[in-house]
């Protein structure tokens, strides 16, 4: 349960010891007056939490990682700070993007590591050290996110010069990866770099500039003629979360991101989509979302395509078409993995229910289940309403049970208001535990 540390509604507003105009005093004013407001209604106002309530142990510090602190986000986010040797110091939102990133790390000081240790053992056979414009190839890959803006830009501008150790590297040209399934600008390329992911367990499609880098560096090493490059045993802890069908559903999205061009996989999971009872025209439009990754696509299709036999899967879909970024879209893919997870541990599922924005589901025994990729889940005027409203709806619809699952952790005073509401609460329900 979460230790609740609410911020004072009296607490002085940043800046307000310092004089201020006419307008800033209205604003600081009315500030006060709605948090007071808030605090007679009984709503909690932005509470604080511990970096051990949301984390594993585990994922806090490791050799080659420290997150070395949390603060909230407006609503329900938090943000984590994070710091590696090979990306420096980042703040990364949301549960799930922290663990993807932790892993990043991990896996990048190892990889680059062995990396480096072969470019230079490649640089004294051959007398030559691969640099651009001054800076070393080590350098750049290693170049923390927060000032290696500069060296990338360096290595973007002179990718067409022939280096001793790496050989000719190829030339600026179109991406022209079409996600509907057009053809790549370098296959065999692409396929390198899916190789290099899969071999240290990388999302070939992350957004971590650092990862990219990485997989760009050892590509361009294999095509210039060093087939070993890259490789090395990365160690790792334990996976942090569950693993639906035994790993197997993992397992599949891995294998086809991996293993597919991007045409290939697209087809893939049109066929998976509607072979699940997906519409034509939200297979298309999940397909082609400009925000979902290949990779959150994939994900969302496997997990809706685990669920065989539950009905209007089409309403999981359409929320999904609501990611608006990466934070959200990684949330979209935990709402798909939860209820698959519910579905598997819990009890199986029934129908989903069109909501809007909001998944629903049926279980098989009438019971209302909703999952929430939130972090912090706190008492608000906003939550007040919405499970209020859930409320009258489970009790219009004699549900017989209504469970909420989400991936982050719930604040006391909004246990007890669920409660109230006869709500059966599951907190940091992907974790192990």
């Amino acid at each position: 349960m979460l230790r609740t540390r609410s911020r004072p509604a009296s607490a002085r507003a940043p800046g307000s010891s310092r004089p201020v105009g006419a307008a800033s005093r209205a604003a600081v004013l009315t500030m006060l007056l709605a948090s007071a407001a808030a605090a007679q209604d009984g709503y909690e106002q932005r509470v604080d939490v511990a970096l051990d309530e949301v984390l594993p142990e585990a994922l806090i510090t490791s050799g080659q990682h420290r997150v070395t602190g949390v603060r909230r986000e407006p609503g329900p986010r938090l943000l984590f700070t994070i710091e590696s040797e090979v990306a420096g110091v980042q703040d990364v939102a949301s549960i799930p993007l922290a663990l993807t990133r932790i892993q990043e790390a991990q896996v990048l000081a190892q990889a680059v590591s062995q990396f480096r240790s072969d470019v230079r053992r490649k640089a004294d056979e051959d007398r030559g050290q691969l640099r651009v414009e001054g800076d070393s190839i080590g350098d750049i890959v290693t170049s923390p996110l927060t000032t290696g803006s500069e060296v990338v830009g360096q290595f973007g501008r002179n990718v067409g010069q022939t280096f001793q150790e790496f050989g000719q590297f190829p030339g600026p040209q179109d991406d022209g990866r079409i996600e509907g399934g057009g053809p790549v600008a370098d296959p065999i390329f692409e396929s390198r770099r899916r190789s290099v992911a899969s071999q240290l367990g990388l999302d070939v499609y992350s957004s971590n500039p650092s990862v990219q880098r990485l997989l760009d560096a050892v590509a361009r090493a294999r095509a210039g003629g060093q087939p070993r490059a890259g490789i090395t045993t990365v160690s790792l802890t334990r996976p942090p979360e569950v693993t639906v069908g035994g790993g197997a559903v993992q397992e599949r999205i891995r294998s086809d991101v991996l293993n597919q061009e991007r045409g290939a996989l697209f087809e893939r999971n049109a066929e998976r989509l509607q072979a699940s009872g997906i519409s034509t025209e939200l297979t298309r439009r999940l397909l082609e979302h400009p925000v979902l990754s290949p990779t959150h696509k994939a994900a969302i299709t496997e997990y809706v395509a685990f669920m065989d036999g539950v009905r209007n899967r089409d309403a999981l879909v359409a929320a999904a078409l609501d990611a608006g970024d990466e934070v959200q879209a990684l949330g979209q893919v935990q709402i798909a993995r939860m209820f698959a997870w519910f579905h598997e541990s819990v009890g199986p599922l029934r129908e989903f229910i069109d909501a809007g924005h909001l998944p629903l589901a049926v279980s098989d025994g009438g019971g209302l289940v909703m999952a929430l990729p939130f972090d912090v889940l706190e008492w608000s005027a906003e939550s007040d309403r919405v499970f209020s409203a859930l409320a009258d709806f489970a009790d219009r619809k004699n549900a017989r049970s209504r469970t909420v699952v989400l991936t982050g952790v719930v604040t006391e005073r909004a246990l007890s208001e669920l409660a109230q509401r006869a709500f059966n609460v599951r907190q940091r329900f992907l974790f192990r535990l």
